[in-house]
């Protein structure tokens, strides 16, 4: 393996932590206490998959406008048998399209289908609606 100079490793490093990286949902489901819910499909449906809109609740006050869909998965244990939390399954992701009680989103992607008390978790929560 050659050695590297101290100067291209800080050049090296610099270069890798400026490069934008892809978001991706956490691998240990979040608290679902304040998280936004899908609560029905569009016409009622209660499973829907890309380009379907579904409706959902929780989502007042909040400026994100793109959303991962997520469901909670198995629990995952520690070595010892402690608790760590549960596993976070992406079903897929969402954009909203209009604001409300309950509020109006379009499935973008969906690798399972979205069903009633799945979960919403905003990809961008520090972005506002100007910037996109």
């Amino acid at each position: 393996m050659p050695a590297w100079s101290p100067r291209v490793l800080l050049a090296t490093t610099a270069l890798l932590t400026a490069l934008p990286v892809p978001a991706s949902p956490p691998a240990l489901f979040p608290s679902s206490e304040a998280l936004p819910r899908v609560v029905l499909g569009e016409e009622g449906r209660r499973l829907n998959a890309a380009g379907d809109r579904v409706y959902a609740e929780g989502l007042s006050g909040r400026a994100a406008r793109h959303y991962y869909l997520l469901r909670p998965g198995p629990a995952i244990t520690g070595h010892s048998g402690e608790r760590l939390g549960r596993s976070t399954i992406a079903l897929g992701k969402a954009t909203l399209i209009s604001r409300g009680q309950p509020a109006l989103l379009r499935i973008l992607q969906a690798r399972r289908e979205i069903r009633p008390g799945d979960y919403l978790l905003a990809i961008n929560p520090e972005r506002s609606d100007a910037d996109g």
